[in-house]
């Protein structure tokens, strides 16, 4: 803060030397200019560090513009003077306000829907309107002739003191140092370095200035907390990518895990330059640098405003304002890539893989936005075009995989929502239900049932699997340890984390139960086989060395590869519901594979089968096992043994 705003006992005759105030204007006035120079990073801390920039050169020209009225008072009307002084003062307010609003944003709080950063600010309004009606009752400060200098003195009053210190500094000042304090571990250490350092130094200027009442330094004090702020924190450049001149992935990441507390734009164009890398080995580093500089180039030529953002060597991301923005700028892109680029005197027709989209809370921080990106490339084809547009279905489909993912770590968490049901498995041998499989189950009051074909995929794609995986492993053990009745018990389990080596806590999970390894069979689907070979293999022969069993689910769907099967130390064939369709080349795969597995002696599972005819041809084909709607759906565990109990031979 600058003039008298640190003073303790001021005398009635103030006129202070405010050459050190001048100075530090035309510092600031310069950094300011530099500051909006350069390309502005669409974040609120910048653009409130933007403001604060104008606020505190309003600031300190008003200090300047005071002293040299005052100075002057015997010429200029005191009216003037007073008006500079109410409009100063209440810039001092504004400019804390501020400063803690840089805080609060800083810690990803947001100004629009915190009751207590309104409480803390209120203070400052009603402190503004305090100041605004000094002039009916001269409760802040008066100005006194004096009749041997000519000139007008500064007299403040009461509420003077109660306006800069109790309210500017004692509050606002207070809040900031206690935000900060309080919220430091959601401050990156440079921002929360930086602003401890300028605490300190308008601390320091503050102290000397009460001694010393006849030279201002607080307009000192802040020049050099923006030069500091500048060079660590707010120096635009650091968010630029070299090359191009785009902002880089570092600006990308921060702006989207700042975007859910701002109304920023959010119409997206994503597009990557297809076989960059094979352009950079041909024409050379240079000629790639020069490539990405002349598309950001054309892209600013056709909207300013748009922003650009380079994520990776060859993926550009747009921000634009509304829907026509986002179709005009497309349009642009698709014919310009039509035609041939000059670089370095090669022309060369680039192919542009792009999708736009509205980005309507799809993805609020750098890993949603990877997932979402990792689940649009590989869904969208871009062999009907290369521009495609992510409609609403599509963006709905990736909101609700989003909310599925959120209710699936809250149920991982609570131990709620997630349970587990049981389907008798018919023995046609022995004409029983002697063993059943475990499946998975989500409900959840918001979105009802939520199917495994659904969730799984979802927990699968976000790094739940594994989680999920001993979920069902710890309830499964639970229910054959209340229940040895049961022979054997079939688990479903993803397995898509092989990566993590879950043999070992599979092991130490079902010795803690007691139960005997021989009554499990794990199910592991053809995908998780084709996808980790290696790891699967080594999975199933830990597991397999203690008497756990493995079983292929749903072979057959697709046509499986017989040979991976073989390969894979598979003690028994779950085939697929599709084999028992009526097509020629189905039931040409479907005896081809009963006969196979039958040389081989492993047992044969049929699933699916519903009707009376299904039935009877699994009995034709001699199937050792059937399991399917014929007989019952999946049951919870009460229902499950009141239906063996109905259904013993």
């Amino acid at each position: 803060m600058t003039l008298l705003s640190s003073i303790g006992a001021l005398p009635s005759n103030l006129h202070v030397n405010y050459y050190f105030e001048v100075c530090s204007l035309v510092f600031l006035v310069a950094i300011t200019i530099a500051y909006y120079g350069r390309k502005k990073f669409p974040v609120s801390t910048y653009r409130l560090f933007g403001v604060a920039l104008i606020t505190l050169v309003v600031n300190l020209s008003l200090s300047i513009l005071f002293c040299v009225l005052l100075d002057n008072s015997n010429v200029v009307p005191i009216a003037w003077v007073e008006a500079v002084a109410e409009l100063y003062f209440f810039m001092q307010l504004v400019e804390s306000y501020l400063i803690f609003a840089y805080v609060f944003y800083s810690i990803g709080k947001s100004l629009r829907y915190s009751p207590i950063y309104l409480l803390t600010t209120l203070p400052s309004a009603l402190g503004a309107i305090f100041m605004f009606t000094n002039c009916l009752h001269h409760l802040n400060f008066t100005f006194v002739l004096n009749s041997e200098t000519g000139v007008y003195d500064f007299i403040p009053g009461p509420g003077f003191f109660i306006l800069l210190y109790i309210v500017n500094w004692g509050l606002n000042t207070a809040a900031t140092l206690v935000y900060t304090i309080v919220f430091r571990k959601s401050l990156p250490k440079q921002i929360l370095f930086t602003l401890l350092c300028i605490m300190g130094i308008v601390a320091v200027a503050a102290v000397i200035q009460t001694l010393n009442p006849q030279v201002i330094l607080s307009g000192v004090s802040f020049t050099l907390s923006v030069m500091l702020a500048v060079v660590s924190v707010c120096d635009p450049d650091v968010k630029v990518d070299r090359f191009s001149k785009a902002f880089n992935n570092e600006a990308f990441i921060e702006y989207i895990n700042v975007q859910r507390f701002e109304k920023q734009r959010k119409y997206y164009i994503i597009f990557d330059i297809e076989s960059f890398g094979m352009f950079s080995e041909k024409f050379g580093v240079v000629a790639s640098n020069e490539l990405v500089s002349i598309i950001r180039k054309f892209i600013e030529t056709v909207n300013k405003k748009s922003f650009i953002f380079r994520t990776t060597s060859s993926r550009f991301v747009l921000l634009l304002r509304n829907e026509k923005e986002q179709k005009e700028m497309v349009t642009a892109i698709k014919e310009r890539f039509e035609q041939p680029v000059r670089v370095k005197g090669n022309e060369v027709v680039l192919t542009i893989h792009l999708f736009y989209f509205v980005n309507n809370k799809v993805f609020y921080n750098s890993d949603l936005y990877n997932n979402f990106i990792a689940r649009t490339l590989s869904t969208i084809n871009f062999r009907d075009s290369n521009f495609v547009e992510l409609g609403q279905e599509f963006m709905d489909r990736v909101n609700r995989d989003r909310k599925i993912r959120d209710i699936l770590e809250n149920c991982l968490k609570t131990n709620t929502g997630l349970y587990m049901v049981y389907q008798p498995i018919y023995d046609m041998n022995q004409k029983c239900f002697n063993h059943c499989e475990a499946l998975i189950r989500l409900d959840n009051n918001e979105l009802g049932y939520v199917g495994p074909g659904e969730f799984i995929p979802i927990a699968e794609s976000f790094g739940l699997a594994n989680q999920i995986d001993f979920f069902v492993l710890n309830e499964t053990c639970a229910f054959l340890q209340r229940h040895p009745e049961i022979e054997s018990l079939e688990v479903n389990i993803s397995c898509a984390e092989f990566f993590n080596n879950p043999s070992e806590r599979f092991l130490k999970t079902i010795d803690n139960y007691g139960i005997d390894p021989n009554r499990l069979c794990l199910e592991i689907t053809e995908t998780i086989a084709v996808k980790y070979p290696t790891k699967t293999r080594e999975f199933m022969n830990d597991l397999g060395q203690h008497g756990i069993k493995f079983a292929m689910d749903d072979f057959g769907s697709g046509y499986s590869n017989m040979a991976r099967f073989i390969t894979l130390p598979f003690t028994v064939a779950k085939l697929d519901k599709s084999l028992l369709g009526e097509a020629v080349n189905v039931k040409v795969f479907f005896d081809a594979a009963v006969n196979l597995f039958r040389s081989l002696e492993i047992p044969i599972v049929i699933e699916g089968v519903e009707t009376e005819e299904q039935l009877a041809m699994s009995k034709n084909k001699k199937i050792d096992f059937v399991q399917g709607y014929y007989f019952t759906k999946p049951l919870k565990e009460e229902d499950l043994f009141k239906f063996l109990k109905d259904n013993k031979k």
